[in-house]
């Protein structure tokens, strides 16, 4: 066959490899992200490990150029890896690329370039993931903790191409090496931040014991009981305390119920105050007015709030049987 009857097969091949090339080129880019830890009790953290993911700066709308090799490497640039919060409390925590995985630190350069793309820019919109562990820390205040870590990505990732790569998306001054005469030059590489913050919330440790009267045959038979309250919060926070008014009150006065039947009882501020301990305004008890301990906030002193209960006398006896209620404590910061 003549050579020339050749060309026109070229031809066709030459235009059937460009109908496959995307004409667009996907880069790289590089952003400020942000990853929440979500909001704790001061106490689930000072016994319990937090862990949450976000992206790492660097994402990729990746090509798998099969002759092709890409090159992306990692350096922290700086952080404390800690979380700062109200009252120069601290949380420390642990940063890797994958759950539960080697930390990072500060200075060390990482060569990913051996991993799979796929599995590399695994996270949202084919980012590089990011792994975030906290450290249990006791006696946290509540609020808004926040910290960061600045991250150097360098990257040259195929951006068009199909077998073979007509393009890169690279970091600044990247330059690719050639095999076995030049080596890689890294470059400057692009510096991004990755935002990490957690909310600490208020909470509370309450022991509080059951109030039984006892047993008399007629309701001036009974005698006042006194019990204590015990409560404690979360570092740095005061708060009042209020009882409600139980499950059947009538009358303006708590009740204790055996069936349709009532026996009416009253629980006081303290073992000798005439007044009453109710669930709104002046009627709470203040943590700085505790019996034990007032004022300190420390998360592990414990505040005691001693109170009077008693049958409500000149009411009339009600039949025989088991009266109870259930009260209620809540603590407002």
């Amino acid at each position: 066959m003549p050579l020339g009857k050749r060309w026109p097969l070229a031809a066709v091949a030459v235009a059937a490899l460009a109908l496959a090339v995307p004409d667009t080129a996907h880069a790289c880019t590089t952003s400020t992200t942000n990853t929440s830890l979500g909001s704790h009790s001061s106490y689930t953290l000072a016994t319990d490990v937090q862990q949450s993911s976000g992206s790492a700066g660097l994402q990729c709308d990746i090509l798998l150029a099969a002759l092709t090799t890409h090159y992306v490497g990692l350096r922290v640039d700086a952080s404390t890896f800690t979380l700062s919060g109200p009252g120069g409390s601290t949380i420390g925590y642990i940063a890797s690329l994958t759950p539960n995985g080697t930390p990072l630190t500060v200075g060390n350069f990482q060569n990913l370039s051996s991993l799979s793309l796929v599995s590399l820019f695994s996270g949202t919109s084919s980012s590089i993931p990011i792994y975030i562990r906290t450290s249990p820390t006791p006696g946290l205040r509540a609020g808004t903790y926040s910290g960061h870590l600045d991250l150097r990505w360098y990257y040259s990732v195929c951006s068009l191409g199909v077998a073979l790569c007509l393009s890169y998306s690279s970091s600044p001054g990247f330059v690719r090496p050639v095999p076995l005469i030049t080596p890689i030059n890294w470059g400057a590489g692009t510096a991004v931040r990755v935002n990490v913050e957690l909310v600490v919330e208020n909470d509370c440790i309450i022991t509080a014991p059951d109030l039984d009267f006892g047993s008399a045959p007629l309701v001036g038979s009974f005698n006042p009981v006194t019990r204590t309250i015990l409560i404690r919060c979360s570092a740095g926070s005061a708060y009042t305390v209020g009882l409600d008014e139980g499950d059947h009150p009538g009358g303006g006065v708590r009740r204790m119920a055996n069936g349709g039947d009532f026996l009416a009882y009253e629980i006081y501020r303290s073992a000798s105050s005439p007044d009453r301990w109710g669930p709104n305004g002046s009627a709470r008890r203040s943590s700085d007015d505790a019996d034990n301990n007032a004022g300190i906030y420390d998360s592990v002193t414990t505040q005691g709030f001693t109170y009077r209960a008693e049958i409500a006398p000149g009411q009339p006896n009600p039949p025989p049987g088991s009266y109870s209620d259930t009260i209620r404590i809540d603590v407002d910061f």
